[in-house]
């Protein structure tokens, strides 16, 4: 006996008609008629009696879907397992750079278990070139990467950020309540940045504005992760300079104040890049919706 005519049966014994049962299981009437019948000689025994109204239950049929209903539903209980004991070892690894993605990979991620809960997402911080070679060589599924840091040819990829510095200031400070500020007023006040070589195109803005107003910068600390120069903000240590990106690390006593004249070669441009090969539902669908909550950044 198949399951599925045993399936069809069990409609049709329930609904003592085939019209009624064809229409639940969602099939045509003469299919399911010629089920039944399969099953009926498979066994050589009568089912149903079919009558001017319906159909009953001969006492064979009675029997049959006594039995039937348990294997059905342990039936469908092993495939819930099976499926289950997928979806558990079911996981996507996206690498990204710090900084980059932070408001749209968390939204990504909550909109992604939605839709797949039982997928394991694993982020893996990794520098741009690492992160594309990851993605080419299928150790790691998406990547996002500094567009101008990485090679991204050879993979799919898609805009999904720009990025410009902003100061970020002691909230207690003047400076604080305006909507946006120069370089060249910037260079007054104590500075934290980022290592030279993290940050080239913003100290070659400042040491051009330096010069243009004869100042000097007065560069009293470096720091290397975001936090550190946050907490350095915040205690009134000067003003940090950081990717936009910043707002959204929630540190006390911090506000953050665009800059105007920031020139274009201090955009950093994020990346969402992966292979062209076959992927699983829930990648695709973490592709697009990263392109859709990414849209408005990319503009």
């Amino acid at each position: 006996m198949e399951l599925r005519h045993l399936r069809h049966f069990v409609a049709v014994a329930e609904t003592q008609h085939f019209g009624r049962a064809a229409a639940r299981l969602g099939m045509a009437q003469p299919p399911l008629s010629q089920s039944i019948m399969r099953l009926e000689e498979q066994l050589g025994i009568k089912l149903l009696e079919r009558t001017p109204r319906g159909v009953s239950l001969t006492p064979a049929g009675a029997a049959l879907l006594t039995e039937a209903k348990p294997l059905i539903a342990q039936a469908e209980l092993a495939e819930r397992r099976v499926r289950q004991a997928a979806d558990e070892l079911a996981s996507l690894s996206i690498a990204f750079v710090p900084m980059c993605a932070m408001r749209i990979m968390p939204l990504a991620i909550q909109a992604l278990r939605k839709q797949w809960p039982g997928v394991d997402v694993r982020l893996i911080e990794r520098g741009s070139a690492l992160a594309v070679a990851s993605v080419k060589n299928g150790s790691i599924d998406l990547g996002v990467v500094v567009t101008s840091l990485a090679d991204v040819s050879g993979l799919e990829s898609v805009v999904i950020e720009r990025l410009r510095v902003v100061a970020a200031v002691p909230e207690a400070w003047p400076v604080a309540t305006q909507r946006s500020i120069r370089i060249v007023d910037l260079a007054q006040y104590p500075l934290i940045m980022f290592p030279q070589q993290m940050s080239q195109p913003v100290f070659a803005a400042f040491e051009a504005a330096r010069r243009e107003a004869n100042l000097s910068p007065r560069l009293t600390q470096q720091a290397r992760h975001p936090y550190t120069m946050l907490n350095l903000v915040a205690n009134e240590l000067g003003i940090g300079l950081m990717l936009d990106s910043g707002r959204h690390l929630p540190v006390q006593g911090v506000s953050f104040v665009d800059i105007e004249d920031v020139p274009g070669s201090c955009e950093t441009e994020v990346s969402l890049v992966w292979a062209d090969r076959p992927h699983k539902p829930y990648h695709r669908s973490m592709l697009e919706i990263m392109r859709e909550i990414a849209s408005p950044d990319a503009a």
